[in-house]
């Protein structure tokens, strides 16, 4: 493996299903011409993309069960290079309905089935061996039953220890339980910062939006504050706030017709990721990740770039 590289770990992987129709139909036989069967999850899109992107990169996860075989064949028909741990899980499908005239995309999710005793030993022995090697930590998604709440936390703790770049995707107790290990930037998109830290203002109405707002701001503030991190909220196609040196700044992203989202948050991470290890600028970075979910948001499959 050529080192150094970008270790992408996502403990949650996916077997993703594209289905294209023309006008979804609730109770009929709906019957498509055009399908794709993609390996997936965050981290996996993550990877796909800084592949893309001509990057060194290594995808670390957990894989289980009948499917394992499916999943590993798809990687390295990619040649997306990984290592992972046994797990006895079944990967799961995850599925999207892509209905032509509507314009609309459907996600169906399966719940992960936990992962056996034992799985949380290997991955952490495979994660003390690849660390050294890379420059930057990407942890992208939650994870999956079975493993403990510290896991997360632990990685995040260890890479920054070792002097590496540490961007974290993933929300509510594993993201607070690794704050005070100052990773580098944390990115949540804008539901799930307010899921992990303001979930009473989940059902507020949008005439709270500007209470909500400033709250929001003042939370990225004073997490910049305590712990030096940097904070990105994406929103759908609203304009990205981020932190730039402890000041609130955001980016309007360019007006596209989306084809289909799903993957959109993951090709962000990696094109600032990509960005941001370059030049260790926030603004530059962000517009990268903004270039990146644009490009993959005009194809049909998770992670893949036009």
């Amino acid at each position: 493996m050529k080192t150094p590289y970008f270790l992408s770990i996502c403990l949650n992987p996916v077997i993703q299903k594209t289905i294209v129709v023309q006008g979804l139909r609730e109770n009929h036989v709906n019957r498509s011409k055009e399908y794709f069967t993609d390996s997936s999850g965050k981290g996996v899109n993550v990877s796909r993309v800084l592949m893309q992107c001509k990057e060194n990169i290594l995808h670390l996860t957990q894989a289980g069960g009948r499917n394992r075989k499916l999943f590993l064949e798809m990687l390295a028909k990619e040649t997306i290079p990984v290592r992972w741990a046994n797990s006895d899980s079944e990967i799961r499908f995850c599925y999207t309905l892509f209905d032509k005239d509507r314009h609309t995309s459907t996600e169906i999710v399966e719940e992960a089935v936990p992962v056996s005793p034992g799985t949380e030993k290997r991955v952490k022995k495979l994660f003390t061996r690849l660390l050294p090697g890379s420059h930057t930590v990407i942890i992208s998604g939650t994870k999956a039953a079975g493993f403990s709440d510290h896991i997360f936390p632990e990685m995040a703790a260890r890479a920054k220890k070792e002097g590496k770049v540490v961007i974290l995707d993933y929300r509510d107790e594993d993201l607070k339980n690794s704050l005070p290990f100052s990773p580098d930037v944390i990115k949540p998109n804008y539901k799930e910062f307010i899921g992990t830290f303001f979930p009473e203002f989940t059902n507020r109405s949008d005439t709270d939006a500007d209470e909500i707002m400033q709250t929001i701001q003042e939370k990225i503030i004073s997490i910049w504050k305590e712990y030096g991190i940097s904070t990105i909220l994406t929103n759908e196609n609203k304009p990205v706030m981020y932190t730039e040196k402890g000041k609130i700044m955001s980016i309007e992203p360019e007006i596209i017709t989306p084809l289909n989202t799903t993957g959109c948050g993951d090709a962000f991470t990696a094109g600032f990721a990509l960005e941001f290890k370059r030049t260790g600028d926030m603004t530059r970075g962000v517009k990268s990740g903004l270039e990146c979910a644009g490009r993959n948001a005009l194809t049909l499959r998770p992670g893949y770039l036009l």
